[in-house]
Parts: C-alpha cells; structure tokens; sequence
C-alpha cells in the first residue's frame, strides 16, 4: 500500500484528500504538515482520529514518515521553499500550490528530473477546467480574442490563479486580436499573459469556491465558459490519479499537464 505525506493537510484540498485516503483503503497516510501541530489529521478532516498527527516541521515529518510520495497543497507563500525541501530530502511529489512563475517551476522540475525523482505539477487536478482546456487548444485557431477571469475568496493567497494563467497560456499559443482601447486607469485591461487578458476576481466567496470564465471571441460571436467548483473534492481523483501515475512511472519525470496523466 502506497504512503502519502500531504503538505497543507488542514487546507480545503488537504482535508478531502485525508477523508478519501481514510476511506478508499488503496493508500495510507503517512503523515502531514500544517499549522496545527500535534493534532490528529482525521479530527482536523471532520472525521475519526487516524493516530496520525500533523508534525510541527515539513522537513522532519517527510524525513521520518518515509512516505512513496508527498502531496503538495500547502500555500503559495512557502512552496518554493517546499519544493527546495523535497529536493533535498529526493522525494516524489504531487504538486497542487500555485504561485510559482513557470520559469521558477520548470527550473525545479528539471533539478527533479536530473536528481531521478517524480513529480507532478499541474495548476488544476480537476477534470472540468482540464476539459476545457483541451476544447481552449482546437478552438483558439478560429477566435482571435479571448478573456479569463478567476473568482476566489478574498483570502487567496496570489492573482491570478495558477489555474488562470494556465488557461492563458493556452490561449496565447495563438496571436492575440488588436486591443485599441487605451487604459485611462492601470489595470483596466487585466493583466497581459502572453496576449491574454486576464483578470482576478477576489471577493467574499466561501472558501472552498473556485471560479473561472473564458471568453472567445469573433466577429460577431462571443463564446463564454464558465467552471465553477464548490467543494475541493473536485480535485481529489486527479491527485489520486498523479500518485499512481508516478508511481508506475520510471525514475526522472516531471509532469506537467493533464494529458500525460490519462496517457
């Protein structure tokens, strides 16, 4: 039976991976990090105590759990520091936090990949925002303008969304329609990714609540899609999936979309 240590374990994520682990009996739980230190992960979850406390420090708890693979869902604040950690100690990793710029991201993956080590880093492990994703990359060909706007709590820890900026990215593989408005106040038009604009909503959202709306546009045609998740269990089959993917993959890989998890 496979070991996951979860960093962030107390997180909306966090919690829904414990209670999944704790009831799916495929994985078992090695251990956690997170800002309540000493406390019983399944309490913290809402659910029966596991005997597994959540440990005071991220490096310690992984050096003494030994787990097969750590999952990273912490907070945009530390994860480079976390990434660096998991470096040092040469664990594989599942990679959830966002807020890393992709050329940071990839620098790391390419020290995981020399270093033999496993990680999966995807913005979003859910499988709505993935699906369209994939319809993103066939349709930008024929619509030159696109938008995407993300919708999060006030207390999200960094704008864009990891997720957004992905869907950007997507979007800006192909050139971008001619804006002429010019911005009579900074920001009106969104950030620039790549030709993309792109917009951060944060307002009194419940916590768990991610929203994300894509815009493409034509002449005289707009297509919106919007994706909303209400509940972080949205996100805990596609983490599921990257740990068994890892596993049953060979030493040195990083991966970083969606499809090389269904490959």
């Amino acid at each position: 039976m496979a070991r996951i240590f979860l960093s962030g374990a107390s997180g909306n994520v966090g919690k829904a991976l414990v209670r999944e682990i704790a009831a799916g009996g495929e994985f078992e739980l090695a251990g956690g990090w997170c800002l309540e230190a000493g406390e019983d992960l399944g309490t913290l979850a809402g659910i029966a105590p596991l005997g597994v406390k959540a440990s005071a420090s991220l490096e310690e708890g992984v050096a003494a759990s030994k787990p097969d693979v750590v999952v990273e869902f912490s907070a945009a604040a530390v994860m480079e520091d976390n990434l660096e950690c998991y470096l040092r100690l040469g664990a594989d990793a599942v990679i959830g936090t966002t807020g890393l710029k992709p050329d940071k991201l990839a620098e790391l993956g390419a020290r995981a990949v020399s270093q033999g080590l496993r990680w999966s880093a995807l913005p979003n492990y859910a499988l709505g925002i993935n699906l369209v994703a994939k319809f993103l990359r066939e349709a930008r060909e024929y619509y030159p303008y696109a938008s995407v706007t993300d919708r999060h709590p006030a207390e999200m820890g960094n704008a864009p969304s990891g997720t957004a900026a992905m869907l950007a990215g997507i979007l800006s593989e192909r050139e971008a329609g001619k804006i002429k408005s010019a911005e009579t106040y900074d920001g009106a038009l969104g950030a620039d990714i790549g030709g993309t604009q792109v917009f951060a909503e944060r307002l009194s959202y419940p916590g768990p609540f991610s929203g994300h709306t894509i815009r493409l546009a034509r002449k005289d045609e707009v297509i919106t899609i919007s994706v909303d998740d209400f509940s972080s269990g949205v996100f805990t089959g596609g983490v599921l999936m990257a740990v068994r993917k890892l596993l049953s993959s060979p030493r040195g890989v990083f991966i970083t979309s969606f499809d090389e998890l269904t490959a």
